[in-house]
């Protein structure tokens, strides 16, 4: 089967389960995918600036361009079941000699979230859909890899950390290098108590009556401040000393994160696996995360039948829209990424829809695909 016959394969096969086929155009602004996508994207976009100096780019995703077309032609509508298919356009060393323009097909699933009866449906739907598109193409062997950046979340909440720092370190869960950066700093412990804070104001102040710490900076003629106030250097300083997370419960803290975060299994024992790690960790707080991860191992069990589904708590997509559910479908040698996909609640809103969205989708790597067919 050509290239060109999946394209057209997939594409009919998403419009005969009700999507609506949007077409989009191949040149876009590059501030959009800056500003959504993270810095993998960032690396491999074209980027060329037009006559008038604008900075535009072939679109390197097609996630972000359907959720702008949504949104133009959103009327008052609250869900949406969209589809394409067509070339993106990326340059990597990880591409591996593979051609910079690479077909996708793919879905966008925009719906309500309070309207559902059951939270986890559409993250069910769409990886039932991901699983009967590769059926649909005689592929029958692969592996399912599944993370959800919300997991995590839930476990952070609970650890006794300032907020800060639960945020830097979400923000950044994509960005490795810098993420093991945040938790070496955390392990060796954050914030100013009391000797740190009367150290550092002796050293810049001569005074340790951090109470007028406003006058003491406005007393001095500081450089760098760059944009933020007086006020505002002041308040980060309080903040510092107010949240203060010891060497040894730094320490603590850490360890517990990197041993969530090495969980694996097959999805029909990650609720035993994670159980084991609370029990072995004497954490008393993620009951009701795990009952939650067994209604959605039902789920799946259920609507899918292939023994070959993981759970990993360390994965995670390079693309930094998503922000819950994330799967990657690979063939049955675990060398060929077919599909990619996952739920980006927050990326409509940030693209400047007015109603609180949730979304789910999933593109298939055509080029991919047409090697093992």
């Amino acid at each position: 089967m050509s290239i060109q016959e999946i394209n057209i394969s997939i594409k009919n096969y998403f419009i005969d389960c009700g999507f609506e086929y949007v077409e989009l155009p191949l040149v876009y602004d590059s501030d959009i995918f800056y500003e959504t996508s993270g810095e993998v994207i960032r690396k491999e976009m074209f980027s060329f600036v037009d006559d008038s100096g604008k900075e535009k780019c072939l679109r390197p995703d097609l996630t972000v361009p359907t959720c702008q077309s949504f949104l133009r032609n959103q009327s008052n509508n609250d869900s949406a079941m969209l589809c394409y298919s067509g070339p993106v356009f990326r340059s990597s060393d990880s591409l591996e000699g593979q051609s910079v323009e690479l077909n996708q097909s793919g879905v966008e699933i925009i719906f309500s979230e309070n309207k559902l009866e059951n939270k986890l449906d559409k993250d069910v739907e769409a990886l039932k859909l991901a699983t009967s598109t590769l059926d649909k193409l005689n592929i029958s062997e692969y592996q399912i890899n599944i993370g959800s950046l919300v997991f995590f979340h839930t476990f952070l909440h609970y650890l006794e950390l300032p907020d800060r720092w639960k945020q830097r370190l979400l923000r950044h869960f994509f960005r490795r290098s810098y993420f093991e950066t945040l938790l070496e700093r955390i392990s060796g412990g954050v914030g100013y108590d009391d000797q740190k804070r009367k150290n550092i104001m002796n050293e810049r102040f001569g005074s340790n009556d951090d109470q007028n710490l406003v006058e003491l900076l406005n007393e001095k003629e500081l450089i760098g401040l760059g944009s933020r106030s007086v006020e505002e250097i002041a308040d980060r300083f309080s903040q510092k000393s107010e949240n203060v997370v010891t060497q040894t419960d730094g320490e603590m803290i850490v360890k517990l994160i990197r041993g969530f975060l090495r969980l694996n299994g097959k999805l029909e024992e990650f609720p035993k696996i994670l159980r084991n790690f609370v029990k072995d960790s004497k954490i008393t707080f993620f009951d009701e995360a795990i009952q939650t991860m067994e209604e959605f191992v039902n789920s799946v069990s259920s609507q899918i039948k292939n023994s070959n589904i993981y759970f990993n708590n360390d994965f995670g997509h390079s693309i930094e829209f998503y922000d819950g559910i994330m799967f990657e479908i690979f063939d049955k040698t675990g060398k060929h990424k077919l599909i990619s996909g996952g739920r980006y609640d927050k990326l409509l809103k940030s693209l400047g829809s007015k109603d609180e969205l949730a979304a789910i989708g999933f593109a298939t790597n055509n080029n991919e695909i047409e090697k093992i067919i």
